[in-house]
């Protein structure tokens, strides 16, 4: 598939368009200090195919590092599951693809009561892979912030427009909701998706492994050989849209109504 990787006029900004008499929809989540920008290329190629999107910007993203300190993972869950709802009520096939954080937003969806009718997730993040994670309740108070973890892509030429400092309070945050998530995988019976770099520089080898052992339904799985963690603006991004957009155009294989299809 053919994506133009011109960002947005604001590259921060939510994307939205609803193509009317689309029976299905697609909700992409950014990851934790990210933006929009990373998906934006796939799912403005998503609506030229006629499909309708959603990239919102999370709470406490695109203005400055600092309003994410204040903004915990239940506002982020809060403002996924109002727009899996608002997508939901319009078109009668709903699917979810997550970067990283929004992997696990994914899969918060997945296991909650209105799940999504697919997940596709790229990279998502289960763990947070540092020996001082256990500490981190106690770091926030003495920390305010550490260097980014975010720009981890091979292509030189792409952005994903995220903060230059990642709060270790909202890193806090997302280790307490990650704990809980991995408990609840069981209740995830939804396909599900997974991409995986093979060179990740944020996200390690563990969610991988636990998805492959508590998931209820085995994953598939297909590896990106030449992208790293942001694998939405990397070189494999075309595969990634790809495959969406089949998940997603499953809707004119199932009619409305159908199990299955969020009706």
């Amino acid at each position: 598939m053919e994506i133009d990787y011109s960002p947005q006029s604001v590259p921060t900004a939510p994307y939205r368009q609803i193509v009317p008499d689309s029976a299905s929809a697609v909700l992409f989540l950014h990851g934790i200090t990210g933006s929009p920008a990373a998906w934006f290329p796939i799912a403005r190629s998503l609506t030229d195919r006629g499909i309708s999107v959603s990239v919102p910007l999370l709470p406490g993203h695109g203005t400055r590092w600092q309003d994410l300190s204040s903004t915990p993972w239940s506002e982020w869950l809060d403002a996924a599951k109002a727009e899996l709802q608002a997508l939901s009520r319009t078109h009668s096939r709903v699917v979810v693809a997550g970067l990283s954080m929004g992997g696990a937003l994914g899969l918060a969806l997945g296991a909650g009561d209105s799940p999504p009718d697919e997940l596709v997730l790229i990279n998502p993040a289960l763990y947070i892979d540092s020996p001082l994670t256990p500490f981190l309740p106690v770091i926030k108070h003495v920390v305010a912030s550490v260097p980014a973890i975010a720009g981890d892509i091979a292509h030189p030429d792409r952005c994903e427009y995220a903060y230059d400092r990642t709060p270790v309070a909202a890193i806090a945050s997302f280790a307490s909701a990650q704990r809980t998530l991995r408990g609840d995988l069981w209740r995830i019976e939804c396909p599900v998706t997974l991409f995986v770099s093979g060179r990740d520089g944020v996200v390690g080898p563990r969610t991988l492994r636990t998805l492959r052992s508590r998931l209820p339904q085995r994953p598939t799985i297909r590896s990106l050989r030449r992208s790293r963690h942001v694998a939405t603006l990397d070189n494999d991004a075309g595969i990634i849209a790809e495959a969406i957009l089949d998940k997603a155009t499953s809707a004119d294989r199932f009619p409305a109504g159908t199990p299955g299809t969020g009706e």
